[in-house]
């Protein structure tokens, strides 16, 4: 999920409108949340390094998000990173244990 903040940041940086930004790489999720089209992210480069991460989302930096406390809360987000994350999975496995 990208913030107001997130939009605004990246859209200066890349020097485009934040409209256009929203409409050229995000779309809205199943939750309503600004999410991007594709997947993997559109920054992420050939050589797997991330061409904004100076200035990446918040979700971006907080991710696999398995640090936060009240993890009950975001078990669907935590199972849905467990899917593309070997570590996510190996810690949704844990919790799914006790």
């Amino acid at each position: 999920m990208l913030t107001p903040q997130d939009v605004e940041r990246i859209s200066k940086a890349k020097k485009i409108s934040e409209t256009k930004f929203i409409d050229f790489y995000l779309k809205y999720d199943e939750d309503g949340d600004l999410v991007f089209k594709s997947m993997p992210c559109p920054f992420l480069m050939n050589d797997n390094h991330c061409e904004i991460y100076q200035i990446r989302p918040r979700a971006c930096r907080e991710f696999p998000h398995t640090d936060q406390k009240g993890q009950i809360n975001i078990l669907s987000l935590t199972r849905k990173n467990a899917k593309i994350c070997p570590a996510v999975a190996k810690i949704y496995q844990m919790l799914a244990e006790l």
